[in-house]
């Protein structure tokens, strides 16, 4: 848990400090829907996602930004099983990861890219069954190497603010290699 806190403290600094000292192009965060795939959709339903994150322009090659990236998300877990059981609870999904994203934007002020990137993701579940006499509960939490890969298309509303959707496959790999999901988002960036 300390190790969790320290994360997103340092996260948060970057976040403050850096804008100045590396030339910080954008803010923007999104939200929409989690749709798990593979073993995660078999145990878990659509669920939400958050994302938000600073990108850094002129690192030497136009259209690449480097940035990094933030998502919180939560899944229900599913209740169909075959012995008549009562099961509820949910999936927690974070991360935080550097990306690379490169922008194919033109004078139209239509704005396509790509992206991907790799950090740290973890996930937190919590589950209650009950055959309705006798009721069990059972939690775990986990963390490990994550990635995504995406891509969007944004819009210019004004000279300092975008709309963009997009859509993301994030993964993770060793405890956390069957929690993979796409994520379909909507957001605003803000021009620094």
């Amino acid at each position: 848990m300390n190790g969790r806190i320290l994360s997103v403290a340092a996260a948060v600094a970057l976040a403050l400090t850096a804008p100045a000292a590396l030339n910080a192009q954008s803010l923007y965060i999104s939200g929409g829907a989690g749709f798990p795939t593979g073993d995660f959709g078999d145990a878990a339903d659509i669920g939400w996602q958050i994302a938000g994150g600073i990108l850094f322009a002129d690192i030497g090659t136009p259209g690449l930004s480097l940035g990094v990236d933030g998502s919180y998300g939560q899944n229900s877990i599913k209740d169909d099983n075959p012995f008549g059981l009562d099961i509820s609870g949910n999936i927690k999904t974070y991360g935080i990861m550097g990306i690379a994203l490169y922008s194919f934007a033109n004078e139209s002020g239509v704005d396509p890219y790509v992206f991907g990137g790799a950090g740290w993701l973890g996930a937190d579940g919590y589950a209650s069954v009950s055959d309705g006499d006798t009721t069990g509960s059972v939690s775990d939490s986990e963390s490990s190497f994550g990635y995504q890969l995406g891509a969007g298309i944004g819009f210019g509303i004004s000279e300092k603010i975008s709309i963009y959707g997009e859509g993301r496959y994030t993964g993770g790999t060793g405890d956390l290699s069957e929690i993979k999901w796409i994520s379909a988002l909507a957001g605003l960036s803000f021009a620094l």
